[in-house]
């Protein structure tokens, strides 16, 4: 009896082992290039940032559901009155994805698109050098859509990502959006 019961259980570990995991999360590290479009001033330039945080993904066959929590730090620039002025974002992003596999080299490589809302908890929005006049009263939170591709390798994440502002994060006479891409390497732990 205890012999069948060891087998049973070996059989069931090796079971579980192999099947195909329901649910991973693990922390992600990335990249950005982002433009913060503006309604006054002039030749806007792209500057580069960085994200740190974590996913989480939830797969139901072909489709998953993918909610991200990641500090984001971007940068652009623009000029005023003859000067340049340097703009730096801070902010805490909470994506919800939703995701379809569409391309399956093996059972752990594949390819997949991917979009979704993120809500963005502005923490600041700061303008340096340039005209001393300005000053942005920076919104608490902005909404953003998110559209990109990704690969899974074994236990790595790569993705590539656009994201457009939705909401304004400047609420002084200046209307400012997002217009960012992200590119994010995740390792999943689980």
């Amino acid at each position: 009896m205890k012999q069948l019961l060891f087998i049973l259980c070996t059989f069931s570990i090796i079971h579980v082992s192999n099947a195909q995991k329901l649910f991973t999360f693990g922390p992600m590290a990335g990249y950005s290039t982002s433009s913060l479009d503006n309604s006054i001033f002039s030749n806007n330039s792209a500057g580069s940032g960085y994200a740190l945080g974590g996913f989480m993904r939830a797969d139901i066959k072909k489709w998953y559901i993918q909610p991200n929590v990641y500090y984001l730090h971007n940068s652009s620039s623009f000029d005023y009155n003859q000067a340049t002025t340097d703009v730096k974002l801070k902010e805490v992003n909470f994506d919800l994805l939703l995701g379809y596999r569409f391309f399956k080299f093996t059972d752990l490589t594949y390819m997949r698109i991917f979009a979704g809302p993120s809500y963005a908890n502005v923490n600041s929005l700061k303008y340096k050098h340039g005209d001393p006049s300005l000053s942005p009263n920076a919104a608490s939170s902005s909404i953003n859509l998110n559209a990109g591709i990704g690969i899974d390798i074994w236990k790595f994440t790569f993705d590539a990502r656009y994201q457009r502002g939705l909401s304004d994060i400047d609420q002084s006479a200046n209307k400012m959006y997002t217009n960012m891409f992200m590119f994010t390497a995740g390792f999943k732990i689980l």
